[in-house]
């Protein structure tokens, strides 16, 4: 009787075949291999084939999202438990804990005392006793070490697994708000592997039968839809086979934001793209990171680090590379006694020519949390037609924001016009475009109801650009590839003058300008130079040379009132 009962079922499975593939044929055309992750026309139907004929049993459905018994820490067995701290090993050793030993500390001792403490260990006080070692009665109001590590970990936890694109692993580890003891959720649950009884040998008529339906429907289903999925499928080869589109967008300029799934546009109007062309390496984000000299602080939220690189398909041609790096992940080795400098060096190549050696962002910033650029001139791609962009580790790992491509058929770096004060692009009456305030650490932005500028004056067209202004004590860290540069300063005094809010005249403001630490302008008075308020003043400076690491940095400390500055020009000058 039982025979009969697995013959009537591998028939009702045969049957079931024939209905899903009338309903669903491309499930079963397509149906991919696990491991590969491939879909391959009818390898779907073969396996559910050769399953459901020869063994019915084992055609099991597992939820991604099943989880282990959870209720005690005696809940997982020991081939369990092994996959959990195999896991746990590996995470800890990943770039988001590698360099906090709080957290490395924290993440091990919860999974630790999930998988074998009691149910109860795992409290705040417990936890800020056993780890942090405070005293038994200590305040969590005042001392909030555990919570604030606790949201470390989720965060630190949603950024690797997301860094990892979806990657298979036998379990994740997990660490809900609310709670301190994490939470396993497994690919597939673990089981003993068990021993199967040989299967009783069905009659040779329910076989034949089973057989003969599974062919019926797969005859029918190639005679329907045969040749559509045949076409799908030479398709989607000739398109893995075109070559990879040009990255470059209108005007031949290529931007991505590295690590970044959408596109963005910053506040000069500059459209960039995101993350393609890259192979290795994890991506890294801190959405909420302050990040200071920029008025586009996501351009820097996002991070790839490890061993990487670039392939940018580029047209024939000249290009300045423009590289973008903000060292964000270092918080915790940062402190009064040290600044993060030496944790993270790296090398940067292009087309096999080193551009970059010992490269260590914090120093080259001057702190972290700073955006740093780096540029280049004369990047040409190689004879296969792409920028060949690799980053080496020399110490802990290498890391990049934002990658800038720019054609430069002179071969002369673009000049850089910031309108200091001003949040977005400005054109002037020559069209000649002024980029948001840029590149600056200090000061305050000013933008005045009313402009400043007298009327009648040489450059009446463009007195807009005295409407805004960034005044205190502040710097500017101009980025520029190896040169000569002219560099052009802009003033207007709007705001002392009998005129003017702040009343006053020649003497209210007095300051100093430092270019790489050279004295540029002394006790400067813009209104005794300018001959009284309202007069735009330009003050010129050629043959200045970028420092060791390619910026031109201005300076402008305060002597009598406070420094200010309207316009900001930067070209290159020939040899």
């Amino acid at each position: 009787m039982e025979v009969w009962k697995q013959a009537i079922t591998q028939i009702r499975s045969g049957l079931g075949l024939v209905l899903y593939i009338l309903f669903n044929p491309r499930g079963i055309f397509t149906l991919g291999s696990k491991q590969t992750g491939r879909s391959e026309p009818f390898n779907g139907y073969r396996r559910l084939l050769a399953t459901l004929t020869l063994c019915p049993q084992r055609y099991v459905m597992i939820r991604p999202d099943q989880r282990m018994d959870e209720t005690s820490g005696t809940g997982l067995s020991e081939p369990a438990q092994q996959a959990v701290r195999t896991e746990l090993n590996r995470l800890l050793e990943s770039p988001a804990f590698r360099n906090s030993k709080r957290c490395r500390d924290f993440l091990k001792h919860v999974v630790e005392q999930t998988l074998t403490g009691p149910g109860d260990a795992l409290k705040e006080r417990s936890i800020g006793v056993d780890l942090f070692q405070l005293p038994p009665a200590f305040d969590p109001g005042q001392h909030t070490i555990v919570r604030v590590t606790a949201n470390e970990i989720r965060k630190k936890l949603a950024q690797q697994y997301h860094s990892e694109n979806g990657s298979a692993h036998p379990v994740r580890i997990e660490l809900p708000p609310g709670s301190y003891r994490v939470e396993f959720k497994w690919e597939a649950p673990p089981a003993e592997p068990e021993i199967e009884a040989e299967p009783k040998r069905l009659p040779r008529l329910a076989i034949a039968g089973g057989l003969v339906l599974l062919i019926l429907a797969a005859g029918i289903a190639i005679w329907r839809w045969g040749p559509t999925m045949n076409g799908t499928s030479e398709a989607r080869t000739a398109a893995k086979a075109m070559p990879p589109p040009a990255a470059a967008a209108t005007g031949g300029e290529v931007r991505i934001i590295v690590g970044s799934n959408n596109a963005y546009v910053d506040r000069s109007g500059r459209a960039w793209g995101p993350d393609r062309f890259f192979s290795g390496g994890t991506v890294f984000v801190r959405p909420a990171e302050k990040v200071f000299r920029t008025l586009d602080p996501d351009i820097y939220r996002h991070m790839r680090q490890g061993d990487f690189r670039y392939d940018i398909p580029l047209a024939p041609g000249r290009y300045e590379l423009h590289l973008h790096f903000a060292e964000t992940g270092l918080s915790d080795l940062i402190s009064a006694e040290s600044s993060g400098e030496g944790q993270r060096v790296f090398q940067v190549s292009a087309n096999g020519t080193r551009i970059l050696n010992f490269f260590d962002v914090v120093a080259d910033a001057a702190g972290a949390n700073i955006a740093d650029e780096r540029i280049f001139r004369d990047i040409t791609p190689a004879q296969d037609g792409l920028l060949h962009l690799s980053f080496a580790p020399q110490r802990g790992t290498a890391m990049l924001s934002a990658i800038e491509l720019l054609p430069s058929g002179s071969g002369k770096i673009r000049p850089i016009r910031i309108r200091a004060g001003w949040t977005s692009a400005w054109q002037d009456s020559t069209g000649q475009q002024w980029q948001a305030d840029s590149y600056f650490l200090g000061g305050n932005a000013l933008v005045r109801n009313t402009n400043p500028a007298q009327a009648g004056n040489s450059i009446q067209p463009d007195v807009a650009l005295y409407a805004s202004e960034r005044w205190g004590h502040f710097t500017y860290s101009i980025p520029v590839a190896a040169g000569r540069y002219r560099v052009t300063l802009k003033f207007n005094e709007g705001h002392y003058g009998p005129h003017n809010t702040g009343v006053g005249g020649p003497g209210s403001r007095v300051f100093d300008v430092y270019c790489n630490g050279v004295a540029l302008l002394r006790n400067f008075d813009i209104m005794r130079e300018a001959g009284g308020e309202g007069r735009p003043l330009d003050r010129v400076f050629s043959g200045v040379r970028p420092t060791a690491q390619g910026k031109i940095v201005l300076t402008f400390v305060p002597v009598e009132g406070m420094a200010c500055v309207n316009g900001i020009e930067v070209s290159e000058e020939s040899n």
